[in-house]
């Protein structure tokens, strides 16, 4: 059987290492594998899967783009508006998108304690940031809840998705005077390409009160420690690594493949290994 992850580009994904080391831990014969995919094509590689796959992990740009290709969309992942998960059930012939972002960002965070404050800040506007505000109210964080981007409009929008969950999040702009309302916050997502937050790290190294209060979940993982969780760690606030929002996503990414719990320790050991080899 074949799985594999698709978007592009894909080289520095860990996928592979996480879920070889869920199936070797299992015993199942799964090859998974890179498949570059750019947005145009992802069309084509959803018309190749046949009884010989049991589906794909999607990132960047695919998880918005690919739902039109498929015969299914879980409710989650239709809610939220992105699909990082396809399964190929055989016996139906059908192409079924799943989100397990949601439960991959609401773990991780789960993993460094309970949210002292609740409320959140997220940082960016689109698929994965549609995720960290479902991955909110998972963690009980509804009334409080903050959109800082760039740009809010156009499709795929975060700010769509959030009228989908009954969400009336306050929208302001990554340039805005933010820093003084991290004191106040409870978790801090960052959905923010590698560089994108340095400004941010700048202005909470000169200007950001005591933020211990704060959990920051930056979803970069390489390179590693980002700029803002350097800033924000030297301000107290406790730190969620990317790679365990990773982790747990492929986590439950293994279960929709083959129906069983891999060993999330050997898939912990085996990602850490791989990261350290960068």
């Amino acid at each position: 059987m074949k799985a594999g992850v698709a978007g592009y580009p894909i080289d520095h994904s860990l996928s592979p290492a996480l879920h070889r080391a869920a199936y070797a831990s299992l015993d199942v014969d799964i090859d998974y594998g890179r498949c570059p995919t750019k947005a145009e094509d992802i069309g084509s590689l959803v018309g190749l899967m046949d009884e010989t796959w049991v589906g794909l992990s999607l990132t960047m740009p695919l998880k918005q783009v690919v739902i039109e290709h498929l015969d299914f969309v879980d409710g989650l992942a239709k809610t939220v508006g992105a699909v990082n998960t396809l399964c190929y059930q055989a016996t139906n012939d059908l192409t079924v998108g799943f989100n397990t972002d949601v439960y991959g960002i609401a773990q991780a965070v789960r993993e460094v304690g309970a949210i002292e404050t609740p409320s959140a800040m997220i940082l960016g506007a689109r698929a994965t940031a549609s995720s960290a505000l479902a991955s909110c109210v998972e963690l009980g964080i509804k009334d409080h809840i903050t959109l800082a981007a760039r740009n809010h409009g156009g499709p795929g929008s975060a700010v769509a998705a959030a009228s989908r969950m009954g969400l009336s999040p306050r929208l302001v702009k990554l340039s805005d005077d933010i820093v003084p309302a991290l004191a106040g916050t409870g978790l801090l997502v960052s959905t923010l390409p590698a560089g994108v937050a340095d400004d941010l790290a700048a202005r909470i190294d000169h200007e950001a009160p005591d933020l211990s209060g704060l959990a920051l979940l930056d979803v970069i993982y390489h390179p590693w420690p980002s700029a803002l969780v350097r800033a924000a760690e030297n301000r107290g606030a406790r730190i969620v690594p990317g790679w365990a929002m990773l982790l747990h996503q492929a986590v439950s990414q293994v279960r929709l493949f083959t129906n069983r719990t891999p060993d999330v320790g050997a898939m912990r050991e085996a990602l850490l290994a791989e990261l350290g080899r960068r």
